[in-house]
């Protein structure tokens, strides 16, 4: 009995510790790790490694210790297997001793086995104890090359590929004492290095149950996703009854009738179109793959003059060769702006090969590919801007990392290589490089909490480099949807989430507004073109298609409601095919109505100073610069005048369809842009390099709720440099904006400065519709002169449109300067990149008040009403209803008490009391009371991370709610506001 009893325990332990093993091995689940953000736990088994992230590789080298070179890290999160996959992808530096570890026993340095390259194409097998196997071989790796090692081991079977070829593949593995590899360990999975100091760069590590890492990826793959990204950019499905279509078609085919017939085919040609206006060397050869992308369309594209012909076929083929061997677009060398070698020239080489690809041999689209490949290694880094025209050895920015829509432009020209090599290292590559973007900033380069997006480390740049971002971001989501390349369903709906709160409240009428676009405002338009909103329609339908419902009918109902407006516009200037499907689907869609205006109320923008409210009938926006966030930026030529146009420039938008448009920026007066302070010293047109101007002031921002704000801007023009000199500037003021629905009070202190000239505030500069009738009426009558000069109580710039008129108040009588002038201009004029000869004409009126040229702490205070008539402006100046209670150095307060608004900026560093409201810190504070319910909206626009107390009006019993970081002393009736990390955002509390 005692006997049997013994037995039955042993078996009973033996099946419990089967039982143990087998359960860990089936919850030992796939596991992948791209490197791109996240660095996995990692434990030293021997030795000692240093592992780091960079551009988007996990770089680990070994230490030299007393014990000798070598290292095994063993990562803990990829489970551990007696039997399963392990694959890494590594890009080859000529270094030697390097390789994979499998079942490595936690705390025992002697029990792991280990696949690892030596040298010259020879491996190793084996595990401690002297049992190794050396004659392994395989070709000798390339240095710069990227490569994928894949084990499968299962019991004392060893298999091994590299770059889907097997290598070495033996059922029983037997090493020279007889004795086989130990099947039956299990442990963990890991890297090794030994023999010297080493270093291996990883893009990815994978591990998994036998057979769950293939070999090598199914051609078909490759194949559905090179046509995936073809039917984007042609169709071969032609309906001559879908007018759209018809005249996209024809429009393309006579595009490149025109290219063609100039094409210069001549076997001695140097060129094969000439030289564009405005072009440089390296733009030029940008232009020349854009010539050839544009046929390679048109051959494509079914219902061309040019659908499959042969003849254009090879024409196009003998302008790549000709654009490599003879332009030097051979992956040697390079000269001029970095964009066209790393992403002018690749995207348009790529998306032609994409087309015509499958029509030129293999070994053709892999020498067209090698040469890309040496420009756009990876989406990381970034070339130098070199001397035009002058051919240079390749040089690439050390320890430089591409941030923003650079980072996605070269992870487009990445994916479009790895799908033409059919290089699935390359397209995880691309893919998981592009999630560092979707990440919000606090510093530098991307998308921040708030919605701002900055560009060129403190442009504010959404409607430009945004938009490049969210086309790059969304091509590549789009092309690997639905594959084994897909992005994760949250990282995804995150993307779209920002996109959303990004865009939407910076547009007006289908465009982008002018303050978010940078030095891109310059730029000459197409004929056709209404601004910069075309583009960003056409990117937000490509996120609307990769996003969660809700979100997609969100973007798709914004869309329509810019697009509806115009359908025609929209539908005759899609870049490609996919634009125009995208615009015929969602016309089509009935479920979509559009019929309501996609942002309407208050946002502050903290993190690059900019500012929005947004109506039915207007749209007003606010851009200003900081120590933050920089006034203009020019460069390469463009931008020459823009000095002034974050000086506090008020943008009023009211339907009157020529108010910052295409004949506005080569027109205006650059010394006198709407709502700007400004010392009116000549300057001269911006050519040096690259030039942007910080504030020394860091107060600039405010308090937004729902329909009211409170802005600020602490003006300083000390340190101003025009062409890289410091001017002698010396103008300061402190200026706010006070903003209700129908209303804006602008108020202005402590302007104080020198010149030869005058400083000006330019209360505005209005560009007038030549079809519209237009009266200067003021309190006094007509005004009819050129230029007249007088106190005034109101003006009202009247127009026989709807909606279109504005009122000006001033609530103390001042010296106004009213002017009529006429101007003419051309893009040529401010930006020689992108140039027109064309010549703007531009009628404007100007109301200006002048503080002289040496003003001490001088003020000024007027009230802005879009929609205004006689009969209200007259109304509104006997209401009384405006008080300002305070326009000094240190607060600035509006009241209007049957609007239930309180605006205060508080500009001391020790704060200040006013209203029966003291604060120990600059703040910007909004109070609104509707009823018995009172709302505080307080910002901290210095984006210190002080903690403010406030003692608020003791008119309230109960408090019904407080954002984070807020508390509030009963006793003292003292709130306290921590403003750690709110970056300018504002905290609220609600009272009763």
């Amino acid at each position: 009995m005692i006997k049997k009893l013994f037995y039955f325990i042993a078996f009973l332990l033996v099946s419990i510790s089967i039982s143990f093993t087998f359960s860990q091995q089936v919850r030992a689940e796939s596991y992948t790790s791209d490197f791109s953000n996240q660095l996995g736990t990692w434990e030293d088994l021997v030795g000692l490694a240093d592992r780091k992230i960079s551009q988007g590789q996990l770089n680990i080298a070994n230490q030299k210790l007393s014990t000798g070179y070598e290292s095994i890290s063993l990562n803990t999160e990829a489970g551990n297997r007696s039997s399963g996959d392990v694959q890494i992808t590594f890009v080859y530096k000529g270094q030697t001793n390097f390789g994979l570890v499998f079942r490595a026993g936690a705390g025992n340095t002697k029990n792991y086995q280990s696949f690892a390259y030596m040298n010259n194409g020879n491996w190793q097998l084996g595990q401690p104890g002297g049992k190794w196997i050396t004659d392994i071989h395989s070709q000798s790796l390339e240095v710069g090359q990227t490569y994928k090692l894949l084990l499968r081991y299962q019991g004392t079977s060893v298999k091994a590929y590299l770059n889907g070829k097997i290598i070495y593949d033996n059922p029983r593995v037997t090493y020279s004492d007889g004795s086989t590899i130990d099947g039956e360990w299990t442990g963990a999975t890991g890297l090794r290095l030994f023999g010297n100091l080493s270093q291996l760069s990883l893009l990815s590590l994978k591990a998994g149950e036998v057979n769950s890492i293939p070999e090598v990826l199914d051609t078909q793959q490759f194949i559905s996703l090179r046509d995936k990204w073809k039917q984007q950019l042609i169709t071969e499905n032609y309906d001559a009854n879908n007018t759209p279509l018809v005249k996209y078609v024809n429009t393309l085919s006579d595009n490149a009738k025109t290219l063609y017939q100039s094409m210069n085919r001549s076997p001695d040609r140097k060129e094969l179109w000439p030289l564009k206006a405005g072009d440089t060397p390296s733009a030029n050869l940008t232009t020349q793959f854009s010539n050839l992308y544009l046929l390679s369309q048109a051959y494509g594209t079914k219902g061309t003059a040019y659908y499959l012909n042969p003849e254009l076929l090879a024409d196009i083929q003998s302008g790549l060769d000709f654009m490599v061997s003879q332009k030097g677009y051979n992956g040697q060398k390079y000269y001029g702006n970095w964009w066209d070698w790393q992403v002018g020239i690749p995207q348009k080489f790529i998306g032609s090969l994409m087309i015509i690809g499958d029509k030129l041999p293999s070994d053709k689209i892999q020498e067209y590919s090698k040469a890309i490949q040496s420009y756009v290694p990876n989406p990381y880094q970034q070339l130098y801007t070199k001397a035009q025209d002058v051919f240079v050895d390749l040089a690439f920015i050390p320890n430089f990392s591409t941030t923003g829509a650079n980072r996605t432009d070269l992870a487009l020209s990445v994916l479009g290589l790895g799908i033409l090599q059919e290089d699935e290292s390359k397209i995880e590559l691309a893919s998981n490089s592009i999630k560092e973007v979707f990440q919000t900033v606090t510093k530098g380069d991307g998308f921040y909490p708030d919605g701002s997006f900055i560009q060129h480390n403190n442009i504010p740049y959404t409607g430009s480099y945004g938009n490049v971002l969210v086309k790059g971001v969304g091509q590549i989501l789009a092309t690997t949807k639905g594959s084994l390349f897909e992005m994760d369903s949250q990282t995804v709906s995150n993307f779209v989430s920002t996109v959303e709160q990004s865009f939407l409240p910076l547009i007006y009428q289908g465009t982008m507004l002018p303050g978010v676009n940078g030095r891109s405002i310059s730029r000459a338009p197409k004929e056709t073109q209404i601004g910069y909103g075309s583009t960003t329609m056409y990117n937000l339908l490509i996120v609307a298609n990769l996003a969660p419902e809700a979100n997609q009918n969100k973007l798709q109902e914004a869309v329509k409601y810019w697009m509806q407006a115009n359908p025609d516009y929209y539908l005759n200037n899609t870049r490609d095919y996919n634009d125009l499907q995208l615009t015929l689907s969602l016309m089509a869609n009935t479920a979509i109505t559009g019929d309501t205006l996609p942002f309407t109320g208050t946002k502050v923008f903290a993190s690059m100073d900019r500012f929005v409210q947004s109506n039915p009938n207007y749209m007003m926006s606010l851009s200003l610069y900081s120590n933050r966030t920089s006034s203009f930026e020019a460069g390469n030529g463009e931008n020459k005048r823009g000095w002034h146009t974050a000086d506090g420039m008020f943008y009023l938008y009211n339907n009157d369809d020529v108010q910052f448009s295409n004949s506005y920026w080569p027109t205006v007066d650059p010394y006198r842009l709407p709502g700007t302070t400004v010392d009116t010293v000549a300057l001269q047109d911006e050519n040096s390099s690259f030039t942007t101007v910080t504030s020394p002031e860091t107060w600039v921002g405010g308090a937004a709720a729902e329909n009211q704000a409170v802005m600020g801007m602490a003006l300083n023009k000390q340190g101003t440099k025009n062409n890289g000199t410091v001017l002698p500037m010396n103008l300061r003021a402190k200026k706010s904006w006070f903003v209700l629905e129908d209303q804006t009070i602008a108020l202005g202190a402590g302007i104080s400065g020198d010149t030869t000239v005058s400083i000006e505030t330019v209360v505005d500069n209005r560009l007038l519709n030549t079809s519209y009738q237009y009266q200067i009426i003021s309190n006094k009558g007509n005004i009819t002169d050129a230029s007249e000069e007088s106190k005034k109580e109101w003006l009202l710039l009247q127009s026989d449109h709807q909606n279109t008129s504005i009122g000006y108040y001033f609530p103390t009588a001042s010296d106004v300067t009213v002017q009529s002038e006429k101007r003419t201009g051309t893009y040529a004029d401010i930006n020689s990149a992108f140039p027109s000869n064309k010549i703007y004409n531009g009628e404007y009126r100007k109301f200006l008040i002048n503080h002289g040229q040496h003003p001490q702490n001088a003020t000024y205070a007027y009230v802005i009403l879009p929609e205004a008539t006689q009969e209200r402006l007259k109304n509104y100046t006997q209401d009384n209803a405006l008080k300002i209670l305070a326009n000094t150095e240190s607060i600035q307060a509006v009241q209007m008490e049957t609007a239930g608004y309180l605006g205060i900026n508080f500009w001391a560093a020790t704060g200040g009391s006013i209203a029966n409201i003291t604060t120990d810190k600059p703040i910007s504070l909004l109070k609104q009371t509707q009823q018995t319910q009172t709302t505080y909206t307080i910002a901290n626009p210095t984006q210190t991370n002080e903690t403010a107390h406030i003692q608020l009006p003791k008119d309230f019993k109960h408090i019904l709610s407080m954002s984070d970081g807020l508390s509030f002393d009963e006793v003292t009736h003292t709130l306290s506001i921590d403003f750690s990390g709110s970056a300018g955002s504002a905290k609220q509390i609600v009272v009763e």
